[in-house]
């Protein structure tokens, strides 16, 4: 039985839950597709998306081709009315679709995002105050930008002793979710030759 949706995701973490770019997040905001809400907290403007939002991006890449933007938002209003009814199918016109798995990935990568949030830590006296796991000194990003770049996880794991299994799975979403702010800038791990190891010095890996 599916249930009533509270909690609302920045675009960037509606992104890194569904794996679609943070413009096509941007754009179905922007032309209304799905719905947003504005808030202000601090003086900073943003827009945020309930998780049944983040299911009907998850058809994002399927339907874009086929469809019109009519009959997405027509969609995405079915997928938002589910929780209160408890419904797993949703029908526009003569389109039924089960999406009971949709809501089942989109919760589990939720779940993992928010695990991910909680072995994060900052500290300005560690790495200048980027994120890395705790009782470590391993940034976060650096670990997904070298995930990205094709490094091995077994590497990875060789070159960081620390650095667990779940880590590194749950690199990419913390970094795709939690952006670096500001304008960006080279990390220190960012930049070196190609074939080179990409890593920071061994000792750096041990919690301070």
């Amino acid at each position: 039985m599916l249930t009533q949706e509270k909690a609302l995701f920045t675009p960037a973490e509606a992104a890194a839950v569904t794996q679609l770019p943070l413009k096509a997040v941007n754009n179905a905001i922007d032309k209304k597709t799905i719905t947003a809400r504005t808030m202000q907290k601090g003086g900073v403007r943003s827009r945020l998306v309930a998780e049944s939002a983040l299911v009907y991006l998850s058809l994002e890449r399927e339907l874009v081709g086929d469809t019109t933007p009519s009959f997405r938002r027509k969609l995405f209003k079915a997928i938002a009315a589910a929780p209160a009814k408890g419904v797993k199918r949703v029908a526009v016109g003569t389109l039924t679709l089960d999406v009971s798995r949709s809501w089942r990935e989109v919760a589990q990568r939720i779940r993992d995002l928010r695990r991910a949030e909680r072995l994060a830590g900052t500290d300005t006296d560690i790495l200048g105050g980027v994120p890395v796991f705790r009782g470590t000194r391993i940034p976060i990003h650096m670990i997904a930008d070298l995930l990205r770049q094709g490094k091995a996880a077994e590497k990875l794991r060789k070159g960081y002793p620390r650095l667990t299994d779940e880590m590194v799975r749950l690199a990419p979403i913390y970094a795709g979710a939690h952006p670096l702010r500001g304008r960006p800038r080279r990390q220190s791990w960012q930049g070196r030759s190609k074939g080179r190891a990409l890593r920071v010095v061994l000792r750096d890996a041990v919690a301070s």
